[in-house]
């Protein structure tokens, strides 16, 4: 389902040869071996730049500067670099990729008015039928982001636009409804349920009233789903004994895969298979992509969608902090 993947303009060819080696602390893991490699990258194609601003292969470096940031949401860090390119090359090939970093900078400060304006002028420069691909990926990657934050009107928005640029993508239409549905569920009733966790016992909604309950939706082939992992482990020892409950619904083919998985890390909150768990939950709820979580309040209302890195954390500590003040 969900991935993230390059940003890629149609019609344009990215050919990067060569090596980059610099002394790094030592790592702990693969992840960190590449990161530290791509900030390398980064940081030496950065330097290239500035030293050489008419380069005759400055678009071939600005594009692979800008895919590598675009790649690990590396937006704030990488913002000068594209207004700088935006100010230059105001017609370059990789104005669009440039878009994308001054968009989401501003989205991940918070800034999602001007970065609605700032997306809206990408969208005003794409429109062929080869682009619908690329726009679709980067409205989806910014709404989500505005999702994330609670900014429900600005994700509307953003897809009502992408609809509007790419009208006769069928496709994309039933996509568009399908997200919009998903943000009308906001301040309604979450949709109640009774289904069997892995180990038989019948787990209800209802059972939950007068808590959090964080409905969480992954697999354990989705990567951004494991990578969540760790936050909503922290959040779980945090905020259970004060009134947080999750309840994660696996979409892996078979029940073993998820039954090993959860054994092996020890997940303490209920654990769902959808497709042996006796109701459908996917359907329910409107999922079309994972990783995917509704955040319903103790009167069974959803009231966030989709909180993911420090978003959860940020939005349990208020919630439960004002819970705890209107209780005593």
């Amino acid at each position: 389902m969900s991935t993230k993947s390059l940003w890629m303009i149609p019609g344009l060819v990215i050919v990067l040869a060569g090596s980059v080696s610099a002394q790094q602390p030592a790592a702990s893991n693969v992840s960190e071996i590449l990161g530290q490699h791509d900030r390398t990258l980064i940081r030496e194609l950065g330097a290239y730049l500035k030293q050489n601003p008419k380069a005759d292969d400055r678009d071939q470096g600005f594009a692979a500067l800008f895919n590598k940031a675009i790649e690990h949401d590396w937006f704030a860090d990488n913002e000068e670099a594209a207004l700088r390119y935006l100010k230059n090359d105001p017609d370059g090939p990789v104005k669009a990729l440039a878009q994308i970093i001054t968009t989401m900078a501003r989205a991940q400060a918070g800034r999602h008015d001007e970065a609605l304006a700032r997306y809206k002028e990408l969208m005003n420069g794409l429109g062929k039928s080869d682009q619908v691909d690329f726009a679709t990926s980067f409205s989806e990657t910014f709404a989500t982001s505005a999702v994330t934050a609670g900014e429900f009107a600005i994700a509307r928005q953003v897809y009502q636009a992408l609809q509007e640029r790419f009208p006769d993508s069928p496709g994309l239409r039933e996509k568009v409804a399908r997200e919009l549905g998903r943000l009308d569920r906001v301040g309604k009733p979450a949709p109640g349920f009774e289904a069997q966790d892995l180990a038989g016992k019948a787990v209800r909604l209802e059972s939950f009233k007068g808590k959090y309950i964080l409905i969480d939706f992954w697999a354990t082939w989705c990567a951004p789903c494991i990578g969540e992992l760790p936050r909503l482990q922290d959040a779980y020892r945090k905020y259970h004994g004060a009134g947080f409950e999750i309840v994660s619904v696996s979409l892996d083919e078979t029940r073993t895969a998820v039954t090993d998985f959860v054994k092996v890390r020890k997940l303490p909150w209920p654990q769902l298979h959808n497709g042996t768990a006796g109701a459908d939950l996917v359907d329910a709820f409107g999922v079309s992509s994972i990783p995917a979580a509704y955040l319903v309040d103790p009167e069974g209302k959803i009231i966030r969608l989709d909180l993911r890195g420090t978003a959860l954390e940020n939005t349990l500590a208020q919630l439960l902090t004002a819970t705890q003040r209107t209780t005593k």
